[in-house]
């Protein structure tokens, strides 16, 4: 996942800081599978932007920024985690909903409420949600475009793929970002970049598990005989899912590097509502070509609950997300991000009876340890830098 950071740090955080500071959510937007996250001041820490100035506090004694500075760390850093924890369970709701409906069509209903939401924040916080006046929107268009494509390619993935292994691999975007940087933005590139994304796809074969090199004679993944099948299509490491997560990791690279090209021109929601729209128009096209979708009239109280909350359920995660970004360091609140691949392989064993083998699980741990590896040695670049 990639790095959102702050042009203030917490050394610059007053002596007093009162306990009752209102903490603004309205600063960043942190998007989750396929989106990129909005990088709009530069590459120091997140900061505490949220500081409203105030200086008496309503505890009977001074809390010293110290102690404000700490508790706001284990906050941020429990926030990322609930937000993983959403964002698991987005997925679940997904692949339940496969059951019954094109994976188009999930997407569809799930862009519609993210259009309406992103619409009523830019309503919200007073911009316009179709971008400045005379800002080239055809950047915003592309980047809508992008995570539109990243969106779909991830929800097709957990369809028909087993859930950790998909959001494994679909988390190798990180990596993929920091070439795709230095080639298109001209950001540096360090030797632990390029050795982070030779062992992403390490992992990722090792999850995946190609029939042409591991030629198994059962290319399926092991799945309980006795385990409720509440979800899911597949029944083996479909290697069309596996291009397709890593296609889905691709493309959130391309948005990311597009989030950075845009930079402080457009507010986060602005992204947020071209997301929605760009998705919405391209799973809505797509789907009337290559499916057939199941009719709203024809959808159960409880269908139509599940599709809603995927939508509501990734906007929330969103929020928690941004929040914590803004409150934890980029180093450790991004290795609370990758609880996502430990919570879709839980999920996947509890919902859908998934027995991961041992090379998907070594496979996780390469590209877990990759991503994050690379997470702290540039949070540990940047305050060097201090």
């Amino acid at each position: 996942m990639t790095h959102l950071s702050s042009s203030s740090s917490s050394s610059q955080l007053p002596a007093v800081v009162p306990a009752d500071s209102d903490f603004r959510t309205d600063v960043f937007m942190v998007p989750g599978p396929a989106e990129a996250v909005v990088p709009p001041l530069g590459e120091g820490e997140p900061g505490l932007n949220g500081m409203d100035g105030e200086t008496e506090p309503l505890l009977g004694r001074p809390v010293t920024a110290a102690v404000v500075g700490a508790s706001r760390e284990v906050l941020g850093l429990s926030f990322m985690a609930l937000s993983a924890l959403l964002f698991s369970l987005m997925s679940v709701l997904v692949k339940l909903s496969g059951n019954n409906f094109p994976f188009l069509e999930i997407v569809l209903v799930r862009s519609i409420v993210q259009f309406s939401l992103g619409v009523g924040g830019c309503i919200y916080v007073g911009v316009r949600p179709w971008g400045p006046a005379g800002f080239n929107r055809l950047w915003l268009i592309a980047r809508g475009t992008a995570g539109a494509t990243g969106l779909g390619l991830y929800f097709y993935t957990i369809v028909n793929m087993p859930l950790g292994d998909g959001m494994t691999i679909f988390f190798t975007g990180p990596a993929f970002t920091a070439l795709l940087a230095r080639v298109t933005l001209g950001e540096p590139l360090k030797p632990i970049d390029v050795l982070a994304t030779l062992a992403c796809l390490i992992g990722v074969v090792l999850v995946s598990r190609p029939e042409f090199i591991f030629h198994d004679s059962d290319h399926n993944h092991h799945q309980d005989a006795d385990a409720p099948h509440h979800g899911g299509k597949h029944h083996a490491t479909s290697p069309w899912a596996a291009l397709a997560a890593l296609g889905g990791a691709l493309m959130s690279a391309v948005a990311y590097c597009l989030v950075r090209k845009i930079g402080t021109r457009a507010h986060y929601m602005v992204h947020v509502t071209y997301f929605g729209a760009m998705s919405t128009l391209i799973s809505g096209v797509a789907l009337f070509y290559t499916a057939t979708p199941v009719p709203l009239p024809q959808w159960t109280l409880a269908e139509t609950a599940m599709l809603l909350a995927v939508g509501v359920s990734a906007f929330i995660a969103q929020c928690f997300l941004n929040a914590g970004l803004q409150m934890a360091h980029a180093g450790p609140a991004t290795l609370m991000r990758n609880l996502d691949i430990v919570f879709a392989f839980v999920f996947g064993s509890v919902f859908f009876g998934e027995t991961p083998r041992v090379t998907s699980i070594v496979g996780a741990a390469i590209i877990l340890a990759s991503t994050a590896s690379v997470a702290l040695f540039k949070w540990w670049t940047h305050k060097r830098s201090l």
